[in-house]
């Protein structure tokens, strides 16, 4: 549920953001960057989360004898 809220708050605080620099400095530009700023710094957040829950998973859990084939149990 986290990460379905962090891209797109970043982009509206880089956007916030934007919009403050343009309005403090008088130019028309700032802001484009500032949501710019605010995809790419969601984006890192949301792929370093998803590592990091990737990491933390339990590993599957594998039967047999460790060759790859599955279980022993079965005759054929």
């Amino acid at each position: 549920m986290q990460i379905a809220f962090v891209l797109p708050s970043a982009v509206v605080i880089g956007w916030a953001a934007g919009a403050w620099a343009d309005y403090l400095l008088h130019q028309k530009w700032i802001v484009i960057v500032g949501i710019v700023l605010g995809c790419i710094s969601g984006l890192v957040f949301v792929v370093q989360t998803a590592i990091a829950a990737e990491k933390k998973s339990p590993p599957e859990n594998t039967t047999g004898d460790g060759t790859g084939k599955g279980s022993t149990d079965d005759p054929s």
